[in-house]
């Protein structure tokens, strides 16, 4: 007998007052649902209350124009307080039980002030899909384990990216509770998704190191290039001088100040240095980065649009000369996958996950020479025919690009496939364990 399959939308749910609603996970979140909806008819969907300690059901509705509202409650923003640590310490392990007490009460009394009436869904016997951040994953894996008999998870992880010694997060215990996060999440599921062949490696990796736990069958499901035209109406408009475009970018790992440097070299070679647009919520230290001295010949080169809605955004990417992404490493890179889909071309670092998304359709870089950055830039902005033949080459492969009806179609089919009955299924999985 096939299980059922309920899949999570809890983090539409949280990012619905955030900045960030319309980028990363949430829109992967927000996409495949989406798809799921009008494809899958047997599909559920619910969200975690970690208040209630509880699943509760959403039915999201599929319109007459094909669009879907998701149909999860907005508007109000639920405290948070993170139930698992990776080490025991006496004073927080004494304090947290009533801090969480008084967020989680504070939480159901919005709920309730909010007049939310979905009902629960049993989570038993079902597989519980969710592309959510580790940290909620968790916490829904918390509440199966403690109130459900029978169950099976299926996450999508993103990346590994703090796992690596490079990556000098300023918090210093955020690497610790992804390790954490993720380790609990790999010892309580039935089957690993991973965005890219890149992440499942990585996942592999750690775990032949020590420093994640043996995974179990692992599948890679490739994100997608696809990027809706969304439905908002336009609050922000581009630049108007020709500019280059960065979609949620920020310094350290996201490398940023690569792109600041580009720039730079190019004033001081006496070259025309192109305007640069960030697009996304900004933060305080990539202002302060190119609002320093260093960059202060060029800060009137740089703009910010920050918080553009869907719609907002594809007019940047479809006016830009080109999306500039030079991250030292992604899980996907999103962005890059979104500029190819409408016709711009990408920049990227030569990060191994860029290869995957753009392949012969990028254009890319050392992220530690912005010197061959500035090269790119300077004959985009120079060379009329290679632009217009870069173009030509990137509309006539959309046809090959991903769209988020494939990644939820290879999601379904790869869950259906290892839950279609508890006979073979655990051979089925075996095979596809890395």
């Amino acid at each position: 007998m096939s299980r059922e399959i309920v899949y999570d939308l809890t983090e539409v749910l949280l990012a619905s007052t955030g900045k960030l609603r319309y980028y990363g996970i949430v829109r992967v979140v927000a996409e495949v649902g989406r798809e799921l909806a009008k494809a899958a008819p047997h599909v559920r969907y619910c969200i975690h209350s970690p208040a209630f300690d509880q699943f509760f059901e959403v039915k999201p509705i599929v319109q007459d124009d094909g669009s879907v509202d998701l149909a999860v409650p907005t508007g109000f923003r639920q405290l948070r307080i993170r139930k698992h640590f990776p080490a025991p310490n006496r004073l927080r392990d004494l304090l947290v039980p009533y801090v969480r007490a008084v967020a989680f009460a504070y939480n159901r009394q919005l709920w309730r002030r909010q007049g939310i009436g979905l009902p629960p869904i049993d989570m038993n016997g079902k597989v519980y899909i969710s592309c959510s951040r580790p940290k909620l994953i968790v916490d829904a894996i918390d509440t199966l384990k403690r109130k459900v008999r029978d169950w099976q998870t299926v996450p999508l992880l993103y990346d590994m990216i703090p796992l690596h010694d490079y990556f000098n997060h300023r918090q210093k215990d955020f690497p610790t509770n992804f390790i954490s996060d993720n380790s609990y999440i790999i010892e309580n599921s039935a089957l690993l998704l991973a965005i890219s062949e890149f992440t499942k490696n990585e996942i592999a990796d750690f775990a032949r190191k020590g420093h994640l736990p043996p995974p179990p069958a692992t599948v890679a499901i490739p994100l997608v290039h696809e990027c809706p035209e969304g439905d908002e109406p336009r609050r922000e408009t581009p630049p108007d001088e020709p500019y280059f475009l960065t979609v949620g970018a920020a310094t350290g790992r996201k490398n940023l100040e690569a792109l600041f440097e580009a720039m730079l070299l190019l004033h001081e070679a006496g070259k025309p240095v192109p305007v640069v647009c960030l697009a996304g919520a900004l933060r305080k230290r990539t202002r302060e980065c190119f609002e320093g001295e260093r960059f202060k010949a060029i800060l009137d080169r740089i703009t910010v649009r920050e918080s553009p809605n869907q719609g907002d955004l594809v007019e940047l990417y479809r006016n830009a000369l080109a999306l500039v992404i030079p991250s030292r490493m992604e899980g996907w890179g999103l962005p890059a996958g979104e500029a190819l889909w409408l016709g711009t071309p990408a920049i990227c670092s030569n990060a191994p996950v860029f290869r995957e998304v753009c392949g012969d359709l990028g254009l890319y870089f050392d992220p530690d020479r912005p010197g061959e950055l500035a090269a790119l830039l300077e004959r985009l902005i120079g060379d009329r025919e290679f632009s217009e033949s870069l173009r030509f080459r990137i509309k006539a492969a959309r046809p090959r690009l991903r769209r988020w009806s494939d990644v939820a179609s290879d999601m379904l089919s790869v869950v259906a496939s290892a839950f279609s009955s508890e006979t073979g299924s655990q051979e089925r999985m075996n095979r596809m364990a890395p």
